[in-house]
C-alpha cells in the first residue's frame, strides 16, 4: 500500500494505493524430474518499493543515513542500510550501524522495571518514595494522590521537565538528578492528564537502580540487553561500539552539542543500538516475552504494558497510552482494524521509530542519523507494516481520510466573539479575535484567518500548510484542538492550546521585568538567557537557546511572591517558575536552569 509523504509536521498526506499480490511459483524441468526452486520471497516487492521510497525521501530531505529491519515472528525478513553512516569517511550505513535511538529507550527501561515488578521488588501502584528513599518533589495540589510507578511510566505523574546539566564535565548520575528535583513542583495532580516527561522516566530508572542494586546502565545490560544478545547496544557508548556508531548530522554544529546530556537522561533516551540488535527485542515481544529458552517478561506483564492505562481521562483526548507504549489502530479495508503499538524517539541529530502489529506477529524498526528525518522515519515504519500485513495475510490497510469533507459556513459574529481570547500553545501565545467580521489568530508574529466550516471546524493556513482547528470545552477547560493527527500513529484529537486569562501583576513582580542570563561563572545550559515582560496583561517569560537557535515563550500567573505558574495544558505547562534573591542579585529558575537578572 503506497501512501505519499509530505513535510507537514502535523499530518501525513496519503496518495493512491497499490500492492500487487504474490504470484504463483513457477516450476521448471530437468529431464523427466521437476526441478525444485527456492520459495518466492513474499516480501520481495515490499523491499523493492519501500527501498525506492526511502531513497527518494532521503534525497528530498537530505538525510545522510538510514537503516531498517522488518521482523516476521522470529525471523528478520529484511534488514538493510541506506546512505552513509559517516559521510567524511564514506562509510555506508548497514543493518549493523549503531544509532542513538532516543525515546525508544523508554520501552527498554519499562521492560526492566516490569521485571522487578514481577519479582516483587517494585510495585506499580505504591508511592514512589517506598522505592527511592528520600525522594522529594514539592506539591501544590492538596487533593493529589501519591506519585506511583504507573503514573511515571504513563506520563501522568505531573513531573516537570528538567534541562539542567547539559554541559556538565560528566554525565549526572540518577541520584544527582533526584537531588535536583527536591525544590521542583508537580505540574499537575497525578492522573489529571497525559504530559510527556523525560524526567518522569528518569525517576523510574532510579527506582530500577534501587530495586536491582545496580547502576542503571549495568542493570539494563544484566537484565535486558545481555539476555537478548544485544551485544552492540548500550545505554552508555562503549569503546567496542565506536567502529559501528553512526555520525549524527543536523543544523547544530558538533562543537556546540552538549557532551554528556544524553547520558544524563539515561533511562529516557540514551540507548544506542543497531536495527539488528533492536530486532532481537522485537522478536522477544512477538514471542510473548520469551527469547529462546529465556523468559524476559511474563505474557501477562506484556499484556498489561499494552493495555490502555488512561481510560476515562477527558483531557487526554484521543491519546492512548500503555506502560510507556503508545497504542493505536490501523484501519483495514474490511472495516476491522489491526492493533498497533509503537514508540518513536529523537535526539539532537537522530530519529527512530519502533512499531509492532502484535496479533499479526510483525514488527519494524527504522533509525535515521539526520535531524531532517523526523517525518520520513515514522512514515516508512507505518508504510512497511501496512505492506507487510498485506503480503503476509492479505489484509489491506485503509487509506486515511483526506481533508474533511465540509463546506464553509457563515457564523454569527456573536458566536465568533465567544471564542476570542489568548490561548497558551506549544508555539507560544495565540491571540484570537474578531477583526473586520472574521475570526483571526495571531501566533508567532503571523496573522491567520480562521474560516468557519461545517461540523464546528475552522480552516486556516500556517506557512503554506492547511490546518484544521476546532474549539471545545473539555473538563472545564476552553481549548482549541487539532481534530485529526497524522495517521495512523497519532490519529484523533490533539491539543493545540488552552484559553487562559490574565491576572493582576503585583508591583513586586514588575520590578523583576528585564533580561536574564546565566551567571558569569556558571556552565553552559540548553537555555542560557531569558526575558520577563508584560504583554496583553500577561507576564511572559521567553527563554532562549543559542545552541538550538530557538526560543520558548510561556505565559505566567503569579502565585505568591516567589513563584509563578506556566499557564496552559500539556507538556511544559503547569510548571512552577521560581524567583530568588541574593543580596542585590535576582534570579529566575525554570526547567532546572538558574539565570540572573541583568542590571
Amino acid at each position: 500500500m503506497h501512501r505519499g509523504h509530505t513535510l507537514s509536521r502535523r499530518r501525513t498526506v496519503y496518495c493512491c494505493t497499490l500492492l500487487l499480490g504474490v504470484g504463483l511459483l513457477v516450476s521448471g524441468c530437468d529431464g523427466d524430474k521437476p526441478a525444485s526452486e527456492p520459495p518466492k520471497d513474499p516480501y520481495a516487492e515490499l523491499k523493492t518499493e519501500v527501498s525506492q521510497l526511502i531513497e527518494s525521501g532521503m534525497a528530498r530531505d537530505q538525510i545522510r543515513g538510514l537503516s531498517i529491519a522488518l521482523v516476521d515472528d522470529q525471523e528478520v525478513v529484511w534488514a538493510q542500510g541506506f546512505g552513509l553512516a559517516d559521510q567524511g569517511a564514506q562509510r555506508p550505513a548497514t543493518s549493523e550501524t549503531a544509532y542513538e535511538i532516543g525515546s525508544v529507550s523508554k520501552v527498554f527501561t519499562a521492560t526492566a522495571v516490569m521485571q522487578q515488578v514481577e519479582r516483587g521488588r517494585l510495585a506499580l501502584d505504591r508511592p514512589i518514595q517506598e522505592f527511592i528513599p528520600g525522594f522529594t518533589l514539592q506539591s501544590r495540589f492538596q487533593d493529589s494522590g501519591p506519585i506511583t510507578l504507573r503514573h511515571l511510566l504513563t506520563h501522568h505523574a505531573g513531573i516537570p521537565e528538567q534541562y539542567v546539566g547539559a554541559f556538565t564535565p560528566r554525565a549526572l548520575s540518577l541520584p544527582e538528578r533526584m537531588e535536583l528535583l527536591r525544590e521542583e513542583h508537580q505540574a499537575y495532580p497525578v492522573g489529571k492528564l497525559w504530559a510527556y516527561s523525560n524526567t518522569g522516566i528518569v525517576i523510574a530508572g532510579r527506582a530500577l537502580e534501587t530495586a536491582s542494586g545496580m547502576e542503571f546502565t549495568a542493570a539494563m545490560k544484566q537484565h535486558v540487553l545481555g539476555p537478548l544478545g544485544m551485544s552492540q547496544s548500550s545505554f552508555r557508548l562503549e569503546p567496542h561500539m565506536m567502529p559501528a556508531m553512526s555520525v549524527g548530522y543536523g543544523a547544530l554544529a558538533p562543537s556546540d552539542a552538549p557532551p554528556h546530556w544524553l547520558d544524563g537522561e539515561g533511562p529516557a533516551g540514551s540507548l544506542r543500538g543497531s536495527v539488528l540488535d533492536v530486532s532481537r527485542f522485537i522478536q522477544m515481544l512477538l514471542a510473548d516475552g520469551r527469547a529462546g529458552e529465556t523468559t524476559i517478561l511474563q505474557p501477562a506483564t506484556l499484556r498489561e504494558m499494552w493495555r490502555q492505562q488512561n481510560v476515562g481521562v477527558p483531557l487526554d483526548l484521543d491519546t492512548r497510552v500503555g506502560i510507556t507504549w503508545f497504542l493505536a489502530d490501523m484501519p483495514l479495508t474490511n472495516g476491522q482494524s489491526a492493533r498497533l503499538v509503537h514508540h518513536g524517539g529523537a535526539t539532537l541529530y537522530f530519529r527512530s521509530m519502533l512499531a509492532l502489529l502484535p496479533e499479526h506477529k510483525l514488527g519494524v524498526v527504522v533509525l535515521g542519523n539526520t535531524d531532517t528525518s523526523a517525518e520520513l522515519v515514522p512514515f516508512i515504519a507505518q508504510e512497511v507494516l501496512a505492506r507487510a500485513l498485506k503480503a503476509k495475510t492479505g489484509l489491506e490497510v485503509a487509506a486515511p481520510a483526506q481533508e474533511p469533507q465540509v463546506q464553509p459556513v457563515s457564523r454569527p459574529v456573536e458566536e465568533l466573539r465567544a471564542l476570542e481570547g489568548v490561548y497558551a500553545t506549544d508555539l507560544g501565545p495565540m491571540k484570537v479575535a474578531v477583526e473586520n467580521g472574521e475570526l483571526a489568530g495571531h501566533l508567532a508574529g503571523l496573522r491567520v484567518v480562521l474560516v468557519p466550516h461545517q461540523q464546528g471546524l475552522f480552516k486556516t493556513e500556517l506557512l503554506g500548510t492547511p490546518m484544521w482547528l476546532v474549539f471545545d470545552r473539555i473538563d472545564g477547560h476552553d481549548v482549541v484542538l487539532l481534530p485529526q493527527g497524522p495517521e495512523p500513529m497519532w490519529s484523533g484529537r490533539q491539543f493545540l492550546g488552552e484559553r487562559v486569562t490574565s491576572s493582576e501583576v503585583p508591583e513586586s513582580w514588575k520590578s523583576r521585568l528585564g533580561q536574564y542570563s546565566l551567571p558569569r561563572d556558571a556552565p553552559r545550559e540548553f537555555f542560557e538567557s531569558a526575558e520577563l515582560s508584560l504583554s496583553e496583561g500577561f507576564l511572559v517569560l521567553e527563554i532562549y537557546s543559542g545552541m538550538l537557535g530557538a526560543s520558548l515563550s510561556m505565559l505566567l500567573r503569579p502565585d505568591g511572591e516567589d513563584r509563578a505558574i506556566v499557564l496552559g495544558l500539556g507538556r511544559g505547562k503547569g510548571e512552577v517558575v521560581r524567583f530568588e534573591r541574593e543580596g542585590d542579585a535576582r534570579f529566575v529558575i525554570t526547567k532546572g536552569v538558574r539565570m540572573q537578572l541583568k542590571p
